[in-house]
């Protein structure tokens, strides 16, 4: 009954939003540690390992974070964005192309949209 009505509550938009940003973290998780374990198997010296590594942990913390938001926690939406900005800063580093983090920001923006009328469900 109370899982009803937090379903409820949540809305549907925001429901779906959080699905996809599950969905896609735990894929980004997948492939970074799949990049991260190729180039310490072919010891590739020119590239940097440690990003990959890091980009991996930080997809599997936004899937912690995207649990917190479906259970309306308030540290779900801090840890999302704390995991946003961390990825940002590395995909800055790694010379990701800028359409790249505009479309990250177009995430967040949603997540904002769709976050904001239920600020006070927030726990």
């Amino acid at each position: 009954m109370v899982l009803k009505r937090i379903a409820g509550e949540r809305g549907g938009w925001l429901t779906a939003f959080l699905v996809y940003a599950a969905l896609s973290n735990a894929w980004w998780a997948y492939r970074a540690f799949r990049v991260y374990e190729d180039l310490v198997s072919h010891r590739a010296p020119r590239v940097p390992h440690w990003p990959y590594l890091v980009l991996g942990i930080l997809s599997a913390l936004a899937v912690l974070a995207v649990v917190g938001l479906w259970r309306l926690r308030r540290w779900g939406l801090v840890l999302y964005l704390v995991c946003w900005a961390a990825a940002l800063g590395i995909g800055v580093y790694l010379g990701v192309p800028f359409l790249s983090h505009l479309l990250s920001l177009v995430n967040v923006f949603l997540l904002y949209l769709f976050v904001a009328p239920r600020r006070d469900l927030l726990r």
